[in-house]
């Protein structure tokens, strides 16, 4: 027998190799799959730690109590060692010791943590030098912070006291580079407070000051606790699933919780997302790969058939001489699964060199490629279902009557058999369209509706096109179009074309429907990028108030041509709704415009910045006096104080000043300090602070000026002071402002009896109130109302809604923007919210330079770019470009099969050719009609594609957190579907040409003519 197999293999040597090369595609694909979702898993894994929060890559135990001491190397102590035996593989630890305290110097006092930490010292830049240790008795080292340092007075080899314990400063840091997870976020690099100067160093006066190794102490006026942080690492996947790696950290938890230690972290959240983009990316390869396979099997399935067919009279003869059929079944096994065994290290290797190609392309960081048992498992499945389909191909000539072997043309199938392949096929593609439909997260069948739509519609379409073909070439050839005629019969006539324009149906949907979809994702990215970021460039500042942003910014560009500040209160995803203030009159210029925002930036500046009321109150001095009469009944008051407040907002932000002596009945000059104003600082509002109004109370402002070294100044007169257009009413319900009669002028303000819960007063009226705002729809306040919201200072306010918009930028489809001068002139309080610079793409290069000189301190920076190259780093665009590959791949599978099929009816296609060739058949008419799969195919490819996108569309993964806040776009460009849609259209057409001219030069052969 094996003699025998071979002879046939010998003898059917481009069948063999047909076989052989579409069972190592078949493999490679399905090698390829879990070769390269290993690959992309770990390069995921690798990426997401890299942008992980620091707490996010961090577990900490911390000892229980505390031993006296200063902070030192708890190297050799109890707890490090029984850390280390807590601590999984894959974790790097950090270890180290802390106490908290005020230190003290010449020049003022800090509230901040004496620290250790190991490898501190490689991390900063140091004036002097890093702590030493030191024997006992002498005084201990410590490194400060610049900004510690100038609180405090000190410098290198100056001394201070933290804890009532002198320390020597050996040095003066400044970390290289704050965004590090060493630093653990702010947790030893302290933010600075709003009502302090800062500059562009990072950090603030609360920054960490570092101990040596090992200082004693001679008492316990210290006390000093050790920590340990575990940070994971690319090594802590090695070998181990999400799964098990939860299990550790779990277990990590609660082993750490039974020795007193405690463990918190928010790893798991870091796992969660890798799990989800894994899975994605997962579903999407496999999608690709299963496609290849598939489309592997039915090539198989088409060629070996036809090549059946052809070998029909031969295999009834074989009967009729008593051959047994079990004996042509282990022939027909034997002759198919060499080829397929020879595939499967072939395939291993070949989809290892694919994945290797395709991760050095498209993965977001190295990863490297290899071969283990699943690979190996998924090819040979893959080889075996190639061998599976040969078999059945051959199934019904192995079992069909000698009467129906000896037939030169095969019985055509018919009833409920010729038809049932058809129905499960439609009814998988309904049930996947209607799940994908319901919405939600596409998954179980949902996830194949485009391969199960393409495959049903090219099924469907390929019996149409035979139905077709057989009518449109009998009218053809009784008009006498004998070539276009005949070529149409010819494939009508024969079955083994139906799949050939199926599988080229669904190669063509498959490869249009792939490109499209990765370039309407490539669109949606930049679309979201462009509205989450909201400019070219975003830097996130520190600054010490919204008004020395604005200062800083419009200093840095005095011309409003390429930079914006702005200040973002909440986020889409919380409760109330977020605020985006920024400096209007260069939000056009600078933002980044999208269409999805329902109105142009332009107008939106326009109205959100009307002419202000009036102007502001400037104040310059280090102190206020403010001249006022108070009316009312001191001995019914009793105990309740009266208290003159005075809101000011300066460069270090906004604050209220008390007046020196309560307000008393009668006219008396009352004194506030304010050494911020000693530059320039804003008035915001007059306040009368009053908890219990027992009688009714009057106040009469007379007149308000500054005073510092050199006298006084009056920065508002009685007359001014009566001018009620530049006060507004911070309280109507039992409140009211009036002008005083009579000679003097001045603002008078009368407060009802009764209990009250917060001050009474006056604001300067030098902004619009309530604040115009312009609304996202999302949030249901028609145009005209009043929506309630957080201002910048977090205080709760209206704003009038002066236009509707869907969405905004940074702040998405949920939110509102508010002029952010007009929004600080209202402010009570300090900051609220993140500080930032918006960018145009023309700002200068050394624009953060710039930014420092102003005072701001850098804390982060990112682009469109970036953010949109984040995306196209996601599971869900790593799976879109492995499904490009695969349906490129299918093209090819697609063409290879139009030769597998071309060379298994050669030799009867050119015997019929040659008969009617010598019965007169024109030499134009001998083209073997390959042209008219092709021509079919490409048009119901395109009409395939047009209807599974329109019913599947609105439901393709692109982005790995869900659904994109803004409109994907409903179509993708033409320009990349046909870069790619004309090449596979050639291919197809050159392949039919060619196998055409070999049909036709047989023929001229064989028949002499």
């Amino acid at each position: 027998m094996l003699t025998i197999i071979w002879a046939a293999l010998a003898a059917r040597r481009a069948q063999a190799a047909a076989v052989l090369l579409l069972a190592l595609l078949a493999s490679a694909a399905a090698a390829a799959a879990p070769s390269y979702t290993a690959a992309a898993g770990q390069a995921l894994w690798r990426y997401e730690l890299s942008t992980a929060q620091p707490n996010e890559r961090r577990v900490r135990l911390a000892e229980p109590v505390e031993y006296p001491g200063m902070p030192g190397d708890p190297t050799r102590t109890v707890f490090a060692d029984r850390v280390r035996q807590l601590t999984p593989a894959g974790f790097d630890v950090v270890l180290g010791a802390q106490s908290g305290g005020v230190a003290a110097g010449r020049a003022g006092r800090v509230t901040s943590n004496l620290t250790y930490r190991a490898g501190v010292c490689e991390r900063v830049a140091v004036t002097g030098a890093c702590p030493r240790a030191t024997a006992r008795g002498q005084v201990p080292e410590v490194m400060v912070s610049t900004h510690t340092a100038a609180r405090l007075g000190v410098g290198v080899g100056d001394q201070f006291t933290f804890g009532a314990v002198p320390v020597r400063v050996s040095g003066v840091y400044q970390p290289l580079d704050v965004r590090d997870p060493y630093w653990l976020g702010e947790e030893l690099i302290r933010p600075p407070a709003a009502d302090t100067a800062t500059t562009s160093i990072p950090g603030s006066a609360e920054d960490a000051i570092f101990s040596a190794e090992s200082s004693p102490l001679a008492d316990d006026v210290i006390l000093s606790r050790s920590t340990a942080d575990l940070y994971a690492t690319e090594r802590l996947l090695d070998g181990r699933s999400v799964p098990d790696l939860r299990e550790t950290i779990a277990v990590l938890e609660r082993d750490g919780g039974r020795e007193g230690y405690g463990a918190g972290s928010s790893l798991p959240s870091l796992l969660d997302r890798v799990t989800l983009q894994r899975g994605q990316l997962a579903d999407g390869v496999v999608l690709g790969a299963g496609l290849l396979v598939l489309l592997c099997w039915l090539v198989l399935f088409v060629a070996v058939g036809s090549a059946a067919d052809q070998r029909r009279p031969e295999q009834g003869l074989l009967l009729l001489r008593g051959v047994q059929r079990r004996r042509l079944w282990v022939l027909a096994i034997g002759e198919h699964a060499v080829p397929v065994l020879v595939a499967i290290p072939l395939g291993c290797l070949a989809g290892l060199a694919a994945a290797d190609l395709l991760a050095a392309r498209t993965l977001p960081a190295h990863a490297d490629v290899a071969v283990d048992a699943t690979t190996i498992v998924f090819a040979a499945v893959a080889a075996l279902g190639a061998l599976a389909a040969v078999l059945l191909a051959q199934a019904r000539m192995m079992s069909a009557p000698v009467v129906d072997l000896l037939r030169r043309v095969p019985a055509r199938i018919r009833g409920w058999r010729a038809t049932i392949g058809d129905v499960v096929a439609v009814s998988i593609a309904v049930g996947a369209v209607v799940q994908l439909r319901s919405g939600g997260s596409p998954s179980g069948l949902a996830l194949v509706a485009p391969i199960a739509g393409a495959l049903a519609a090219g099924v469907l379409l390929a019996r149409v096109a035979m139905l077709a073909g057989a009518a449109v070439g009998a009218a053809l050839l009784a008009r006498g179009r004998t070539a276009v005629g005949l070529a149409l019969v010819q494939v009508a006539r024969q079955p083994r074309f139906r799949p050939l324009i199926a599988l080229l149906t669904v190669a063509v949907a498959m490869l249009a429907f792939t490109v499209a979809t990765s370039e309407v994702a490539s669109a949606a990215y930049l679309d979201r990028s462009v509205v989450e970021v909201g400019a070219p460039r975003v830097v996130e500042v520190d600054a010490t108030s919204r008004a020395h942003l604005l200062t800083a910014v419009r200093a840095v560009d005095p011309e409003g041509r390429f930079a914006m500040a702005a200040v973002v209160s909440g986020t889409p995803a919380a409760a109330g709704t977020p605020l985006l203030a920024v400096d209007s009159e260069r939000l056009a210029t600078v933002a980044a415009p999208h269409p999805s925002y329902g109105a142009s930036l332009a107008d939106i500046a326009r109205d959100i910045h009307p002419p202000a009321p009036g102007q502001p109150v400037r104040l310059r001095g280090q102190q206020l006096i403010m001249a006022l009469s108070a009316d009312f009944d001191a001995e019914i008051f009793g105990g309740h104080r009266v208290r003159l407040a005075i809101t000011i907002s300066g460069r270090n932000g906004t604050r209220v000043a008390l007046a020196r002596e309560d307000i008393t009945p009668g006219r008396k000059d009352y004194d506030l300090q304010v050494p911020e104003c000693a530059q320039e600082c804003r008035l915001v509002k007059i306040e009368i602070d009053a908890p219990v109004v027992s009688r009714p109370l009057t106040v009469q402002f007379e007149e308000l000026s500054t005073a510092d070294g050199e006298g006084e100044s009056v920065v508002l007169t009685g007359a001014q002071l009566a001018d009620l257009q530049r006060w507004r009413l911070l309280d109507t319900d039992d409140t009211s402002i009036s002008t005083a009669s009579g000679t003097k002028a001045a603002l008078v303000l009368k407060v009802a009896e009764g209990p009250r819960a917060r001050p009474a007063g006056v604001g300067v009226l030098d902004s619009p109130f309530p604040l115009p705002i312009y609304l996202t729809r999302s949030k249901g306040t028609s145009l005209g109302g009043s929506h309630p919201y957080d201002g910048v200072d977090g205080t709760p306010t209206n704003g009038s809604v002066r236009g509707l918009v869907d969405r905004l930028p940074r702040l998405g489809a949920s939110g509102l923007i508010a002029d952010l001068e007009y929004a600080d002139r209202l402010a009570v309080a300090s900051q609220n919210g993140s500080e930032e610079v918006w960018l145009a793409r023309s700002a200068p290069t050394d624009v953060l330079d710039r930014l420092r000189e102003q005072g701001l301190v850098v804390r982060g920076d990112r682009t469109i770019t970036q953010v949109r190259a984040d995306f196209d780093r996601q599971g869900a665009a790593l799976a879109l470009r492995f499904n490009v590959f695969a349906a490129l791949a299918g093209v090819l599978i697609g063409a290879a099969g139009m030769v597998a099929t071309a060379s298994a009816e050669q030799r009867a296609r050119v015997a019929t050719l040659v008969a009617l060739r010598r019965q007169g058949l024109p030499p134009r008419a001998v083209r073997g009609g390959y042209g008219w799969p092709v021509a079919f195919a490409v048009g119901s490819g395109a009409l395939v594609t047009l209807v599974i996108w329109l019913l599947t569309r609105g439901g393709q993964r692109l982005f790995s957190d869900g659904r994109s806040p803004v409109p994907t776009p409903d179509w993708p460009t033409v320009d990349r579907l046909l870069l790619f849609a004309v090449p596979a259209v050639v291919l197809f057409a050159l392949t039919a040409v060619v196998l055409g001219r070999i049909i036709a030069s047989s023929v001229r052969r064989r028949s002499g003519r």
